[in-house]
């Protein structure tokens, strides 16, 4: 995660994959002390992979580059704020979850989480934490997105090419695109820290550029 990125600006879709792993880790899993220290130490939350003029990626960025070696970090109000929005205790002010937003309970249910994992098992993909979490949650989510976009260098044929570019698009319709916004007004009216503030900004912005890149391609852009 803290390695250097900047080696594949040159590849939109690799960049976006690393960003979104980047930003999905820090969703799914409470951040280390250690982890966002070389993060900074690196200087690589002001060299983020890609570079959009998405408004949404301009504040993600906005935000994450106020965090350098030259200011304290309180490392315990990001922590914080990952428990408090995502519900390591008590009631999530941001939950991460499809189904969250997606059903009239307005809970985690079981039968959007059962219908996404029907879809990672139909692309031969198990979540490392199915049974754990809820296979709607966003960071689980974002993996399978990455592992769509991951499989075109390996293609050559148009037609399979353009089969994965309409299934991400489907996916990201039914199930990112109807809350993924709501997501993030909820985190930012919730964040004590710049640092996840950034993170959902970036979260969204990745999802936008994305979905309208693959949307206005024909399934041969991958071709050199």
């Amino acid at each position: 995660m803290t390695e250097g990125w900047h080696e594949i600006d040159d590849n939109f879709f690799a960049a976006y994959t690393m960003m979104l792993s980047f930003a999905g880790s820090f969703i799914l899993f409470e951040p280390q002390t250690g982890c966002i220290s070389d993060l900074i130490e690196m200087d690589l939350l002001k060299q983020l992979p890609v570079d959009s003029d998405n408004p949404n990626f301009i504040k993600a960025a906005s935000y994450l580059r106020k965090i350098d070696p030259e200011h304290p970090l309180d490392y315990d109000k990001i922590i914080n704020d990952h428990l408090e929005l995502f519900g390591g205790k008590g009631k999530a002010l941001a939950p991460p979850y499809s189904s969250v937003y997606m059903s009239p309970d307005h809970i985690i249910n079981d039968t959007v989480s059962i219908r996404v994992r029907k879809l990672y098992h139909a692309y031969g993909w198990k979540s490392q934490m199915e049974g754990k979490v809820p296979d709607d949650h966003l960071g689980i989510e974002l993996q399978f997105i990455n592992l769509l976009l991951s499989k075109y260098p390996e293609l050559e044929d148009n037609v399979c090419r353009n089969e994965i570019r309409k299934d991400l698009i489907k996916f990201i319709d039914a199930y990112i695109n109807p809350w993924i916004n709501e997501w993030n007004r909820y985190v930012q009216e919730n964040a004590e820290s710049d640092f996840y503030k950034g993170i959902a900004y970036l979260t969204l912005s990745g999802i936008e550029d994305i979905y309208s890149t693959l949307s206005r391609q024909n399934g041969d852009f991958f071709l050199s």
